[in-house]
């Protein structure tokens, strides 16, 4: 057997493995706070701060984010959890490098005006404004030209699991 093709097998049982602790942990609906360095598939493994503006806000909001990297690229796959702070979420735009979801927030804090993002997870970022919550992934614009090696960027899947925002983007060198 190739080096190729130990590296598809182990991607085809590794990823479905991965993608069920994500669904696993979508399904539960558990109301608590988590840090970032604590892990279990039931708890966002990624806390971000919301920065208020004005209104109640949630301290902060959570993230499954997983990176299956390949010596070819990388498969990246997010999941917002919105649902202790909102209603279940909907998608309202998306295009081949950004999808973008929101949901209504909680009558608590339905006054919130803020955002959360960081360096780290630059491409994901939370916006609340109008009674909202609106997750938006939001990759590089570069473009896919295999004749100078330029990496593909693109989002190969967008959904709502358990309510929640779910996206599948892919880059490749």
């Amino acid at each position: 057997m190739s080096a190729k093709s130990i590296k598809i097998l182990t991607l085809f049982l590794v990823f479905p493995i991965i993608i069920l602790g994500i669904l696993t942990a979508c399904i539960q609906s558990k109301r608590e706070t988590t840090t970032a360095n604590e892990s279990s598939p039931s708890k966002p493994n990624v806390i971000l701060d919301i920065k208020s503006q004005t209104g109640t806000c949630p301290k902060t909001v959570g993230l499954w984010a997983i990176s299956l990297l390949s010596e070819g690229g990388g498969e990246y796959t997010v999941v917002a959890d919105t649902r202790p702070i909102a209603n279940p979420a909907r998608l309202v735009a998306s295009g081949e490098r950004f999808v973008e979801y929101e949901a209504i927030l909680r009558e608590s804090y339905a006054s919130c005006i803020g955002s959360a993002n960081s360096q780290e997870f630059r491409f994901y970022n939370f916006q609340f404004r109008d009674g909202k919550v609106y997750f938006r992934v939001d990759l590089p614009a570069i473009v896919n030209e295999s004749v100078n090696g330029t990496p593909y960027i693109g989002i190969a899947y967008k959904e709502l699991v358990a309510s929640r925002p779910y996206v599948r983007w892919k880059s490749t060198e």
